[in-house]
């Protein structure tokens, strides 16, 4: 039997997909940083580098799990194994909660 036989076509689409939103959030993350540093909003410079930074960080690291999730499921898949665990979400939530507390930490104390 080849790949092709063995993968569900609808299972195959939905990591497809999956692949995409994470993508999207990579996206959405790495916007977010460029978009506070160079709108630049009354906080303290150090506070936007470091918030922005953060932001731009979670992004990339949004985008390895887009490809590395991708590739591990679509193995599982096709060899007959259930799909891996999401490991990587509860550091994105962390991640983009500190990033915004940097953020108003530095509104306040602008």
């Amino acid at each position: 039997m080849t790949d092709s036989e063995t993968v569900n076509p609808q299972v195959a689409l939905a990591n497809e997909r999956t692949f995409l939103a994470w993508i999207r959030t990579s996206l959405a993350l790495t916007a977010t940083g460029a978009a506070i540093v160079a709108l630049a909003p009354p906080v303290h410079r150090g506070w936007l580098l470091a918030s922005g930074g953060l932001f731009v960080l979670l992004g990339i690291l949004a985008g390895s799990q887009a490809w590395l999730g991708w590739r591990a499921t679509d193995r599982d898949m096709r060899a007959g194994r259930t799909v891996p665990p999401l490991r990587i979400g509860p550091y994105l939530t962390v991640g983009v909660i500190v990033a915004t507390g940097i953020l108003l930490v530095g509104a306040v104390l602008a």
